[in-house]
């Protein structure tokens, strides 16, 4: 189990590092351990993917693409978490192999753990402008603006991540972050096959 306080640890060093701040690095578990507990992460995700995969039926309804009594649910829930689960590992398992010849080894660890935690803070716009999509807030057309604003905030802080957590340099880090949105581009249209 994730404590509270590993929590409220992690938030603090992932706002320090989105202040482009290295001393974020200490409040995250970098050892062995500490790298297979940040995995467990995804479990404070659940809310995140329910919320914008709530968003994106609506988004379906409000374009005549499937009318709600003819919405295949379970395949749609299923290709959600059957993304977020590949999104979630492949990353990291191809930087695994890939660590030692590109001269990353002895930072891949620090920058799974910061890359799994970091995830939380970067979740917290997405989840904002659901959550004001959902209750009727803002239109679908602000919805969309601000999703892309988040995408390119996140991206930004992405990259800050890599750089800081890997010690890479500017190239480095913005081969990994393309490299982390290209999988996640494949990852995605490959889950919304299983449903569509």
């Amino acid at each position: 189990m994730i404590r509270l306080d590993e929590i409220r640890a992690a938030l603090d060093g992932s706002w320090l590092l989105l202040r482009n701040r290295p001393e974020g690095m200490a409040f995250f578990d970098q050892s062995v351990q500490g790298f297979w507990r940040s995995f467990a992460v995804i479990v404070l995700l659940v809310p995140f993917v329910l919320l914008s995969g709530q968003v994106s039926k609506e988004f379906f309804f409000l374009e005549n693409l499937y009318h709600p009594d003819a919405f295949p649910e379970r395949a749609f829930w299923f290709a959600q978490f059957t993304g977020l689960i590949a999104d979630w590992i492949i990353l990291p398992l191809l930087l695994a192999l890939l660590a030692v010849p590109v001269g990353i080894s002895h930072r891949y660890v620090p920058f799974v753990v910061t890359r799994n935690w970091t995830s939380l803070l970067a979740s917290v716009p997405y989840t904002i402008t659901c959550i004001l999509f959902l209750l009727g807030v803002i239109p679908a057309g602000i919805a969309v603006l601000l999703s892309i604003t988040c995408t390119l905030v996140v991206l930004w802080y992405r990259y800050l991540v890599t750089r800081i957590a890997l010690q890479a340099s500017t190239s480095m880090a913005i081969g990994v972050v393309v490299l982390d949105v290209v999988l996640t581009l494949l990852i995605t249209e490959a889950t919304g096959r299983l449903w569509q």
